[in-house]
């Protein structure tokens, strides 16, 4: 008997032992795929990802991805890949010279919008959406990532074109940005490939790179077995799967295939410091990295080492109130950071860095609370409830990357159900201990680079690598006073509201929309829709903004909504209310503009009654608080002291104050304008602007229960004051002057100028010739990107863009805006004034204006399937008092449309005796 239960002991031990060793064992597996998706790989080892998706229906969104970036190429390389992708899109087998772009294009697919690609350092990806309701176009979508796959073309006369053009998109990302860049990536990486491989290249190889060479990188590393396609949309999935196997199996792989070696930076375990100086840079700015390498999440022991960083991330940043001074940081070359950053006026760096480093120490030394890790639990746990009830209505276009990603990284994409299931375990097993702990491994001594940055003039302002440890060292033997914790337990209102009453609902059925007053004169518009299944976006507006306010208080009015929200609403601060409202999605912003006054925001179906008592908070219960306007000020004056002496910023102030008719309201940033912002000023201004709710129209689009939001309504709108006032914009003149007008800035040295031309005028407001308008801003961007980046290669992307008022005065402003060579600047100037003076004459051609109907149409398909598109649409309509039911009449006045109806519209509105020409060059030596 006893040897018997010796056994049994020793069976119920194995018993109990067995499932922990699954566990473990399952812990070190990787994440399964998700289910949804079906992948499979050909023989010749080309990978595909098939995922159907109704949202949008009618769509089909593909990528081709190949694992082969700028990092695989030699010295004599540099810029080849990218070269690489430049070429796929100047002809294909199927597709040759700009067939493929002008193919698509008619389909209204949008060349750069839509088709488009991007070359990283190790990996190229091409994107191309598609009606997926159009067989032909479906079937030649596919011909074209079979072409980009292994049968582009590489004519010379191809490449001697496109190199001029990939120059000027390398001109066109000169700046603080790309000069940072050049130094900062061989820093952190140590030295290794990555820094030297950034993939636009060098200008000594782009050029004298021949088409041999790119031909040779194209035919080494465009191979099936680094490649992979991606389709995810509105698709039969069987038919995709046997499309891509017969329309890919016969791609080959090289003879004798270069080894694809994986590079990565390696941590030296020392320290370093570097001085970056420029001469954009203003005030002292310190960035310090501690390395460490990047994550990737493949299995569960993954995910629960990234649920923890991401829980303790939000916690940093929650001390230190959402600002970016410190927090993780992805890194070039397989490698992050948990980085400190702080930017101050020169002689402020010391205090700057201590404070944030306390708050550090503060939390490394006392630990976070209990009350903290359960806020961001359930902030995460929310996140993940809100992307578990959409599961059905994501668009295809968010689906796709955790796919690219487990191809490109293997990284797991589990979908959102199982992400789900994982939070759910592992959020209640996550204990503050383990988060506490986290600060001792992030905060490290080695693998810890510091950059300081300044201007030649502040360089001397600048702290070596020891004074910067002295700082640090000395904040440890600083008091350390306890962290507290500002929460409260009150209702969010001081008075609770007395509700209104609905006094007419009348329903437009064609819009599937309600219109209903309320008995202070506020109006509602309900759009009910399925297109998301917890989601409700809305806005509220009325006529007056800052209009109304005069010259000396428009500092304090247009800045007035700001310091509200930064202040709070009702019995909380705005500290307090981010705690209250921790877990739920509740957004509320108020806002004044130059014209306008009201409310943006968005929420769910559950958490609608707590949105609309905020915002009746804000209406009625604005808090004023000194300590957040003046934390707001500094902050905003010590940005202006260190944004630097940015020549692009100085050209668009300068273009800003010209095209505002040298208006007062429209001069650059400055401490005048800083120091005219009076708190009192804008408190009073703020609840002028809010008193009277009878001129607000509110409007709601989601997944609204009509039943259920109309007591709301009553409760939290009706309740508003109303004093009947109609309240409407003061017409301050602040319009493009007329005339003829030419003005050129000169500042830095930089070898690129920037062209803004514009012509505008009195408008003559109707539906017809908004659509005339838009088409010849969106032609004309058709036709500068022909002949001034394709044909004359001069520049990278020349804009057209078309802006319509109809109030305080109907009128128009066209502006085109593109960047050059100085040298190039008169030139191209001509080509674009004499290609809108061919619309002007002869009108654009046909083909052209079919793709931009092409364009619209499938604009309005996708976007009549969304809740925000529909709310911009009200928006629209109700600021410019148009009928709402106007969006069912776009297609037979798009349909309408003729080259001759553009071309008079273009000669009747626009004139030369209206223009204002703005060049930004280099300053002359």
């Amino acid at each position: 008997m006893l040897t018997k239960y010796k056994c049994l002991g020793l069976l119920s031990i194995a018993a109990l032992c067995l499932p922990l060793a699954c566990k473990t064992q399952m812990d070190k597996q990787p994440l399964l795929l998700d289910p949804e998706v079906r992948t499979g790989k050909l023989a010749n080892g080309f990978t595909y990802y098939i995922r159907k998706n109704k949202t949008p229906e009618k769509r089909v969104t593909m990528y081709l991805a190949i694992k082969a970036g700028s990092i695989l190429e030699t010295d004599q390389q540099r810029g080849v890949a990218h070269f690489v992708e430049h070429m796929s899109f100047n002809g294909t087998k199927h597709f040759p010279k700009k067939e493929l772009s002008n193919y698509l294009e008619k389909a209204g697919v949008r060349f750069g919008a839509d088709l488009n690609a991007n070359t990283g350092l190790d990996e190229t990806v091409y994107q191309l959406p598609l009606p997926s309701d159009q067989p032909e176009l479906l079937a030649n979508g596919l011909q074209i990532m079979r072409d980009w796959a292994q049968d582009a073309d590489m004519n010379a006369e191809d490449v001697e074109r496109e190199r001029h053009v990939i120059l000027e998109e390398k001109r066109y990302h000169q700046g603080l940005s790309q000069r940072y860049q050049e130094q900062a990536i061989p820093f952190y990486t140590n030295k290794s490939r990555f820094g030297s491989r950034l993939p636009i290249g060098t200008e000594e190889v782009l050029l004298k790179v021949t088409p041999e060479e790119i031909r040779s990188f194209y035919k080494d590393w465009y191979r099936p077995n680094l490649e992979a396609i991606l389709v995810v949309g509105d698709i039969d999935v069987d038919q995709m799967e046997r499309d891509i196997k017969t329309k890919f199996s016969d791609l080959k792989n090289p003879e004798k295939e270069k080894v694809r070696t994986v590079y990565h930076s390696t941590l030296s375990g020392k320290n370093q410091y570097l001085q970056y100086i420029d001469p954009e840079l203003g005030g002292v700015s310190l960035e310090i990295l501690m390395k460490e390498p990047a994550d990737t999440v493949i299995t569960n022991v993954d995910y629960r080492k990234s649920l923890l960083k991401n829980l303790f991330g939000q916690m940093v940043s929650a001390r230190f109130r959402g600002l970016p001074l410190a927090g993780f940081t992805a890194l070039t070359g397989g490698l992050s950071a948990f980085s400190v950053n702080v930017t101050t006026k020169p002689a402020e760096t010391e205090q700057g860095l201590k404070s944030i480093w306390l708050e550090l120490r503060r939390m490394q030394e006392q630990g976070f609370t209990q009350a903290e890790l359960e806020r961001v639990k359930k902030v995460q746990q929310q996140k993940m409830a809100d992307a578990l009830k959409e599961k059905d209505k994501t668009a295809s276009e968010t689906l796709i990357r955790p796919y690219l990603q487990h191809f490109l990284t293997g990284s797991a994409a589990p979908g959102i159900a199982e992400e789900y299931k994982l939070n759910t375990e592992l959020l209640s097993d996550i204990k503050l201990d383990e988060i506490n702990a986290l600060m001792d491994s992030y905060l490290k001594s080695k693998n810890r680079d510091i950059i300081a940055k300044s201007s030649a003039h502040n360089k001397t302002f600048l702290p070596d690598e020891a004074t910067i440890q002295g700082w640090i060292e000395s904040v440890y033997t600083q008091p350390l006073p306890p962290f507290v914790d500002d929460v409260q337990d009150l209702p969010m209102l001081k008075n609770e509201p007395v509700p209104g009453k609905i006094t007419n609902v009348e329903d437009v059925k064609v819009l599937g929309l309600q219109k209903i007053t309320l008995s202070n004169g506020l109006t509602v518009l309900l759009k009910k829709t399925n297109f998301q299944n917890d989601q409700i976006v809305f806005k509220g507006l009325a006529e007056g903004g800052a209009s109304l306010s005069s010259d000396a208080d428009y500092e304090s009015a247009i800045n007035a909504a700001n310091l509200i929200s930064a202040a709070g609403a009702g019995n909380y601060n705005a500290q307090q209310l981010g705690k209250l409202l921790g877990g739920k999605k509740v957004q509320v912003s108020p806002f004044i503009l130059d014209n306008y006054q009201g409310f943006n925001g968005n929420t769910t179906p559950e958490d609608l009654p707590v949105t609309l008592e905020l915002l009746h908070a804000y209406f009625t219960e604005p808090r004023k608080d000194e300590d957040s306007f003046v934390t707001l000020v500094e902050r905003s004056k010590e940005q202006l002291t260190t944004s630097g002496n940015n020549r692009f910023t100085v050209f668009m102030d300068t273009a800003n104050l010209v095209l505002g008719n040298n208006h007062v309201r429209k001069r650059a940033q400055s401490m005048d304008r800083l120091n005219a912002i009076k708190l009192d000023r804008a408190f009073q201004i703020y609840k002028d602007r809010f008193a009277d709710a009878s001129g607000f129209t509110f409007m709601f689009v989601g997944n609204l229960d009509l039943d259920k939001i109309k007591p709301l309504l009553e409760k939290y709108l009706g309740s508003l004051p109303g004093k009947g006032l109609r309240e409407t914009i003061r017409d301050l003149g602040i319009n493009i002057p007329p005339g003829r007008i030419s003005k050129t800035i000169y500042k830095g040295d930089e070898q690129k100028s920037s062209v803004i031309l514009a012509y505008s005028g009195p408008f003559d407001y109707n539906f017809e010739h908004t659509i005339q308008m838009n088409a010849i801003a969106d032609v004309l961007k058709i036709t500068l990107t022909e002949r001034l980046r394709d044909q004359e290669g001069g520049t990278y992307v020349p804009n057209a863009q078309v802006t319509l008022s109809k109030y305080p005065k109907s009128r128009f402003s066209l502006v085109l805006t593109f960047d050059c060579a100085p040298q190039n600047v008169e030139k191209l100037i001509r080509s674009a004034q004499d290609e809108l003076d061919k619309i002007r004459t002869k009108g654009p051609s046909a083909e052209n204006l079919q793709k931009f109907k092409a364009a619209r149409q499938v604009g309005l398909q996708t976007g009549s399937t969304n809740n925000v598109f529909w709310l911009d649409y009200l928006v629209s309509q109700v600021m410019n008092k148009e009928p709402l039911t106007q969006f069912f009449d776009y297609n037979t006045a798009l349909n309408g449309l003729t080259v001759k109806s553009v071309q008079q519209a273009a000669s009747t509105f626009i004139q030369d005796k209206n223009y204002v020409r703005l060049v930004l060059m280099p300053e002359k030596k």
